[in-house]
């Protein structure tokens, strides 16, 4: 079972002249399998980044992951 631990965030403060106002910018995560760290994703806004390593699949293999991995997201998005 692959799983996104959480390792930090980063958040902006403003002020806009009331009252502090904080947005969430980006969320970085451990990619972690069966309690193995696999890699690492930051989320943002509108965007992600994502550094896999230690996968002992084939290329076909991690191809077809990626592509669960959109295909997944996209039925998320399309509810």
């Amino acid at each position: 079972m692959i799983e996104l631990v959480k390792i930090s965030e980063n958040i902006s403060r403003s002020f806009n002249g009331k009252e502090t106002v904080e947005t969430l910018q980006a969320v970085n995560y451990r990619i972690v399998e069966n309690g193995v760290e696999k890699g690492h994703v930051t989320v943002g806004q509108g965007s992600f980044n994502m550094n896999v390593y230690s996968m002992t699949s084939t290329v076909e293999e991690t191809k077809a992951l990626v592509e669960k991995m959109f295909n997944a997201l996209s039925d998320v998005s399309d509810e």
